[in-house]
């Protein structure tokens, strides 16, 4: 079971950037981003019954998911949804997994975690990974391109978060209700930027329907995956269900030659391996 659900968690993190990638031809990053996190917290409201209790509400460890919330989703997303729109769904996918790399680091500099040799042999992977995924064929890194910096820079936020995370579930162990309030959280940030970004709010009956329903699907994927994975964790162990998760961008490599959103050649191939294997040690030696 803990194998089932890590895989179906790494399913939909994977495809779920596939789809994104389509909504963003009909709807900006921004609204597509407020949209889709909007449609997670709803996920979550009508799965509520089964997960939330009342007495995380008086938690302290609360006000660290609410903090947490205004850098992860609510940034993250959307930089990771404007990065998807650059560079296309496999190679944004591949940076964005790059998340543990930046857990590791601030795991080792804040929660006094020792830094091994397998995640020295997962860092070295990830970084060789990424100079694969980044050097054009007359041998210039592009990895100054600001489509590549918004990419990393949903995987610091994402790094950074599983740091913070970890400190809130110390206080609060509840996922589910973790997962809640910072999608809420996210979500009344979302809407108070757009807000005061664009002087309006978005009406649903103005926007293109294509794009609204493709993010609003997005947002329950989201919500899935983030569901699959705390089961996962629950019912197995970390090290058999992170490496898994952590190889999400099999899954939007696989999904984006089906749908034939780029295309794929042996060097995006070799990089999001060589990155993917990278994070698989990072995430199994984490768990040493």
């Amino acid at each position: 079971m803990p194998i089932v659900l890590a895989t179906g968690a790494a399913l939909f993190f994977g495809s779920n950037i596939v789809i994104t990638r389509k909504g963003l031809n009909y709807l900006d990053a921004q609204t597509g981003s407020m949209l889709s996190i909007g449609a997670t917290v709803v996920f979550y409201l009508l799965s509520s019954p089964w997960w939330m209790r009342a007495e995380d509400w008086f938690s302290p460890g609360i006000f660290v998911f609410m903090i947490g919330g205004l850098i992860h989703p609510l940034a993250s997303q959307f930089l990771a949804f404007e990065s998807n729109r650059r560079i296309g769904p496999t190679v944004s996918a591949t940076f964005c997994a790059t998340a543990p790399f930046f857990a590791t680091i601030t795991a080792v500099a804040f929660l006094n975690e020792s830094l091994t040799l397998i995640n020295g042999m997962g860092t070295l992977l990830t970084v060789v990974g990424i100079m694969t995924l980044s050097w054009d064929r007359k041998g210039v890194a592009v990895i100054v391109v600001p489509a590549l910096l918004l990419a990393s820079g949903a995987a610091i936020i994402r790094g950074v978060n599983h740091t913070i995370g970890k400190f809130g579930l110390n206080l609060m162990p509840n996922p589910f209700m973790a997962a809640f309030v910072s999608f809420t959280v996210a979500f009344f940030g979302a809407v108070l930027v757009y807000r005061l970004r664009t002087g309006y709010l978005p009406k649903p009956a103005k926007l293109h329907r294509t794009g609204l329903w493709i993010f609003m699907s997005t947002g329950i994927m989201i919500g899935i995956a983030i569901w699959c994975m705390y089961g996962a964790l629950f019912t197995g162990s970390v090290s058999v269900a992170s490496p898994i998760i952590s190889a999400f961008p099999m899954f939007t490599m696989l999904a984006a030659i089906i749908f034939k959103q780029e295309t794929v050649s042996k060097r995006i191939v070799a990089g999001v391996c060589l990155v993917v294997s990278g994070v698989v040690l990072i995430s199994f030696g984490a768990t040493r």
